[in-house]
């Protein structure tokens, strides 16, 4: 039996890139998406501006990393795979480098979660992976562990990764990991005295801040 096309899923993977450029959750090459179509999993390529890749630059890769086809893989293509094979029902990828998420992971141990519609996606909190050097199989394996069952991870220093069933659930949780991000960071303008012990803040700092 003749493999079915995967031309509609590279327009897929694509169009998620697109909607991530358009909604500036990813800036120029920043970020990646990936689909896992049976055992070929469909990436971005690496380099290509979000508002210049077309459908057909998508990369396709077996589960071993190896090219099918032609193009350069997302130099993040060990972190896709990793996660692939540690939870095979996770269908889509999505990693990001926005703004206010990645301003977390360099500075915090977490993103705790401070409204109720994040705890229904992310649980209480979304995890921080050890540090690890961009694009190695250090960091993907870092970034399994810390991601465990859950949907999202923060890679420290660099940006959100969220996993989904399909593309329309990770895309949604990349947009709220974001919106959550924001919500905490926004809460650390007033130090609302309840987040003092959840963020690791220095106690005495915010008393000597607020004291002026």
């Amino acid at each position: 039996m003749r493999a079915p096309s995967l031309r509609p899923f590279r327009a897929r993977v694509a169009g998620a890139y697109r909607w991530l450029g358009a909604h500036g959750l990813v800036a120029g090459s920043s970020g990646n998406v990936s689909l896992r179509v049976g055992e070929t999993i469909l990436i971005t390529p690496t380099g290509i501006p979000w508002e210049r890749l077309r459908d057909r630059e998508i990369v396709a890769l077996d589960l071993e990393g190896r090219v099918r086809g032609r193009g350069f893989p997302s130099s993040e293509w060990r972190l896709h795979l990793a996660i692939y094979r540690a939870r095979p029902e996770v269908r889509a990828v999505v990693h990001t480098h926005s703004p206010y998420a990645t301003a977390v992971a360099c500075f915090f141990p977490a993103l705790p979660i401070l409204h109720d519609e994040g705890r229904i996606l992310f649980g209480e909190e979304i995890p921080r992976a050890e540090p690890a050097p961009p694009g190695t199989w250090e960091l993907a394996q870092s970034a399994v562990r810390a991601l465990g069952q859950g949907s999202a991870v923060l890679l420290a220093q660099h940006g959100p990764v969220c996993v989904g069933a399909n593309l329309r659930q990770a895309l949604l949780l990349a947009e709220k990991a974001e919106e959550t991000a924001r919500l905490f960071l926004l809460a650390q303008v007033g130090d609302p005295p309840s987040l003092g012990g959840v963020v690791g803040l220095d106690s005495a700092a915010a008393t000597e801040r607020n004291s002026r």
